[in-house]
């Protein structure tokens, strides 16, 4: 009796292997393309997954800062037309007192009323001549001041005051509060046409780019909404995936048997009947390369059964 022998993988493996690793390789590739980014140096291969969420993050921040820009420099107008206001009042009183003298401006109460107005909700404007000596401000222990004190522990906000020593000047300093909060203040100095008066208008800036800080917080609550509605679009499209390849391979599978069915068959009639068995039916209507294989092995039983009869014939009539 013939030995069978067996090398290597049968066909229905080899056929498994050869249809699947392509297909799982490929849904490896979407999965790294979509799931995951990749920095090459100076060189980043962003995942799909990530270019919407950072494109949102990107799209917060970059809308965050354009209103916060946006209101600041329309809290440094406000603050510039205020000076610039308030210089031009103090230019009409001065011209309608000629009279009065330089040293007199700090008493009088209309001017000082002119002098003094408020800045935003918590600034104020001040006057100060060409000398750095001070003639109104809010707090009344200022006047009469030189301000070149200042230079020393507030050098920022001398350095700007310094400036307007010479003509109109503009820029922002760090205030430190009572609570010990350091904010920053912007502050315009417009010169009062006519005098050696400068005109000084502060205040925090972060009071006009409060509204920001609101659409702040939406713009952030919105973007959680949009991250925790997209990790759970994340999760089914994990599983649809996962859906997918368990079908796929469920399906291949039975395909593969399917087409390994019939060459087996055929392969067992093929060996009974190499084995001597050259009755055995072959049960098999196919088309394509197995029916062909079908009739060539139906062929080969037809001629053997014949070649043994006509053997049989020929010793028979010895």
């Amino acid at each position: 009796m013939a030995v069978k022998k067996k090398t290597g993988l049968g066909l229905l493996p080899k056929l498994l292997i050869g249809t699947l690793v392509p297909i799982l390789v490929a849904f490896l590739v979407i999965w790294a393309i979509v799931f995951f980014s990749v920095d090459l140096g100076t060189f980043r291969i962003t995942s799909i997954k990530d270019i919407g969420s950072e494109s949102l993050k990107q799209l917060t921040t970059t809308a965050q800062k354009e209103s916060k820009s946006s209101l600041n420099r329309l809290g440094e107008k406000m603050i510039k037309e205020k000076a610039i206001d308030v210089a031009a009042q103090i230019e009409i009183f001065v011209k309608t007192h000629p009279k009065m003298k330089k040293d007199d401006l700090s008493k009088d109460p209309w001017l000082k009323a002119i002098a003094v107005q408020k800045v935003g909700e918590t600034g104020y404007t001040a006057v100060h001549d060409n000398q750095g000596i001070n003639y109104f401000h809010a707090n009344p222990k200022i006047v009469g001041t030189d301000l070149h004190d200042l230079s020393k522990p507030l050098p920022a906000f001398w350095k700007i005051l310094e400036a307007s020593l010479k003509g109109p000047a503009s820029g922002y300093y760090d205030w430190k509060d009572a609570d010990g909060r350091i904010r920053p203040k912007y502050m315009y100095l417009a010169p009062v046409g006519d005098t050696d008066l400068i005109v000084a208008a502060t205040t925090y800036i972060d009071e006009f780019s409060r509204p920001a800080k609101a659409m702040e917080g939406k713009m952030k609550q919105i973007e959680g909404t949009y991250l925790e509605d997209y990790q759970g679009r994340i999760k089914i499209f994990y599983l649809v995936i996962l859906c997918v390849i368990i079908v796929l391979l469920v399906r291949i599978y039975f395909y593969a048997r399917s087409v390994i069915h019939p060459i087996r068959y055929l392969s067992e009639v093929a060996d009974k009947i190499s084995m001597g068995e050259l009755n055995t039916p072959i049960q098999m209507k196919g088309q394509g390369e197995v029916g062909v294989l079908a009739e060539s092995i139906e062929r080969m039983q037809i001629s053997v059964k014949a070649a043994i009869e006509r053997l049989q014939k020929r010793k028979e009539g010895r």
